[in-house]
């Protein structure tokens, strides 16, 4: 096995950065990765909860998965533990990483932690405020020098470099990270020319769906409790991680993974939708009941059958790459010879793994990194636990007869919307709204309320002619 002599001197030295961990084992122990992620988080994470501590731990294996033997011996070395090379020799031959994205993505870990502690007022905001600053710390240790070189270019199909102008780096990203590669697909990637969008989405720099306007969650939050008065939980839980961005300084919209599970009839998909337009975000929203991950992800363009991935689709289609994918009933989906969605969703939800995702269509590697990814679900009992453990969960709550008549106005204007009316050309009677009510009982589905009150609108309609 061969390994780059460089890379596992700057291991060793990144060790070094990360503190004097031989303190924590003065003792030479016999190396057990386990021990050595103790370790490591004791030293980065320390006083971390269960949640993270299992989290940190994933990415430590991840980590060490990458790694060539000299690499791992240097880890080893620096906790004091005896490591015997591994006998396999196809170990540490895959891409690797410096330790300092490690320890940056164990930090990352930390801030999470802290946030859901801060949220549930288990800690003061001094303890977010030393971790930002370590973060920040970290990752200006890890920052290049500023370079002389020009711009990276952008390129045309054929690999070609392209004039870019330098004004339009800035909050733009590339989706697939090498260009050139579309030569190798079949006809040198020409089949490409026959779609702009995808043509544009796989060669030219692509936006962010930003929000620079704090005050604009309060209005969401606003706008949407009105319409689904039974769910400002869960509003809030989705809004939150996008103001804690905005507050440390990121202005692109980034949702945490998110499965909502609730009843039919509650509304998740509908909210979803109403979410995304309010934050201006494109949208797509499939059902996966009974799919498996065959065409989801995407055919190689080898096949007759060949078709880009769910993923490459929406961002050529929105030509942003922050697009919001929701996959309806995933709870639902099945599993065959073909695959498993959930088991593939997997690296699209680390964002390390996501930041080089093998593309089958395009045949390379590509940054699905900023997607944002929803769920839902009907019962959480027929979802995979490696999902579960990668996303947070909110339950969907049934509306009750308090929130039928908030319901039915709300489902007015929307109907006066969707025909380009003012809502006041629509009316609900006192006696309709107590129909409502006294029906509610019977489905508790916003769906069935949402068919009576266009049959009352459209009887109260006919009424109003007939006078």
């Amino acid at each position: 096995m061969t390994d780059d002599p460089s890379r596992d001197n700057d291991a060793i030295d990144l060790f070094a950065d990360i503190g004097d961990i031989s303190e924590l084992c003065p003792e030479t122990n016999d190396f057990s990765l386990s021990r050595l992620a103790s370790i490591l988080i004791s030293e980065c994470i320390p006083e971390a909860r269960a949640e993270a501590e299992q989290n940190a731990h994933r990415a430590i294996c991840r980590w060490w998965e990458r790694q060539g033997e000299a690499a791992r011996a240097a880890a080893a070395q620096a906790c004091n533990l005896r490591y015997r090379p591994e006998a396999d020799p196809g170990a540490g031959k895959r891409a690797r990483d410096d330790l300092s994205d490690l320890q940056e993505e164990l930090f990352e870990i930390q801030l999470q932690d802290v946030a859901l502690q801060l949220a549930q007022d288990e800690i003061p905001h001094e303890v977010e405020r030393q971790v930002r600053a370590r973060l920040a710390e970290e990752r200006a240790r890890q920052q290049p020098p500023v370079s002389t070189e020009p711009i990276p270019p952008a390129f045309d199909l054929t690999g070609e470099a392209t004039a870019l102008n330098e004004a339009e780096i800035e909050g733009l990203g590339r989706y697939l990270l090498d260009p050139a590669a579309l030569k190798n697909l079949p006809e040198g990637g020409k089949q490409l020319e026959r779609n702009a969008g995808l043509h544009a989405a796989c060669t030219k720099l692509l936006p962010y769906r930003e929000n620079r306007d704090r005050d604009r969650f309060a209005r969401i939050r606003h706008q949407l409790g009105e319409k689904y008065p039974h769910a400002t939980s869960v509003i809030d839980g989705l809004l939150r991680p996008l103001q804690r961005n905005f507050d440390s300084g990121e202005a692109r919209l980034k949702l945490r993974p998110t499965i909502l599970a609730g009843a039919p009839g509650t509304g998740k998909t509908a909210l979803l939708r109403d979410l995304a337009a309010a934050l201006d975000l494109p949208i797509k929203a499939p059902s996966v009941a009974g799919q498996t991950d065959s065409n989801l992800f995407g055919v190689s363009a080898g096949w007759s059958s060949s078709m880009p991935s769910i993923m490459t689709t929406v961002i050529a289609a929105a030509q942003v790459l922050n697009p919001l994918i929701v996959l309806d009933e995933i709870d639902k989906a099945q599993t065959s010879a073909n695959g498993s969605i959930q088991e593939s969703l997997l690296p699209l939800l680390e964002p390390l793994e996501a930041a080089r995702y093998h593309e089958r269509y395009l045949a390379s590697a590509v940054d699905a990194s900023h997607i944002n990814w929803i769920f839902t679900a009907n019962s959480l009992e027929r979802i995979t636990a490696p999902l579960l453990s990668r996303c947070d969960v909110y339950e969907m709550p049934q509306p009750d007869v308090a929130h039928v008549r908030p319901l039915a106005q709300s489902i007015l204007r929307a109907h006066a919307d969707s025909l380009g009316l003012e809502p006041g050309f629509f009316h609900l009677t006192q006696g309709d709204l107590e129909f409502l009510e006294e029906t509610f009982s019977r489905h508790r589905s916003i769906r069935v309320l949402a068919e009576l009150v266009r049959q009352l609108i459209n009887d109260n309609g006919r009424g109003m002619a007939h006078a």
